[in-house]
């Protein structure tokens, strides 16, 4: 008797073992976040060489880039080398549409980032994100190219400036020097 039961108790052991497989458990993929110009600095993509606060001069600052996948920005991100709160926009460069602004605080030198309304970004299509700022970096390579440059999901093209505190969108590109720093919170589709 004791032996019966202990084979019905493999069995059904067994049975309940054998229903298990990998297929039924849903593989679950966690999409990260993407931070361009954060993982280039990080990377060692260009060197500090010189820090302004209080220039005299505001300039619109910023990167003009494209994506490889469609996705979205969920926060805007500033590093620069005073306090206080300012204004970071992100154009469709085609159109020349402001697709969103925000109002990001910074707390001088760290990397400070603000959640937005997600905005849909496209593969393929260029887009630009700015900080309006008299305080920032300055970051080049020795002079040599530092852009294009891929990070991850992105390509970003080059650096553009425009005088002024006006929200206006920087035309020329840069590929030797970058001011800044801005940034995007990418989150790209599966």
């Amino acid at each position: 008797m004791r032996i019966k039961k202990l084979i019905i108790a493999f069995v059904v052991l067994g049975l309940n073992l054998s229903s298990c497989s990998k297929n039924d458990d849903a593989d679950i993929i966690e999409i990260l976040p993407e931070y361009p110009m954060k993982t280039l600095m990080e990377d060692g993509a260009m060197e500090l060489v010189n820090t302004k606060v209080n220039s005299p001069n505001t300039h619109e600052i910023g990167y003009r880039f494209k994506s490889f996948k469609n996705g979205e920005i969920t926060a805007l991100g500033i590093r620069v080398p005073d306090n206080g709160s300012y204004r970071v926009t992100v154009w469709n460069v085609d159109t020349q549409e402001i697709l969103g602004t925000a109002y990001v605080t910074s707390t001088s030198g760290l990397l400070s980032f603000e959640d937005i309304d997600p905005i849909n970004i496209e593969s393929g299509t260029e887009y630009f994100v700015g900080i309006n700022t008299n305080d920032y970096y300055i970051f080049n390579d020795s002079g040599n190219d530092i852009f294009p440059v891929e990070s991850n999901n992105i390509l970003v093209l080059g650096y553009s400036a425009q005088f002024g505190a006006n929200q206006v969108l920087p035309g020329n590109l840069v590929t030797t020097a970058y001011l800044g720093m801005v940034d995007v919170k990418f989150v790209p589709n599966n």
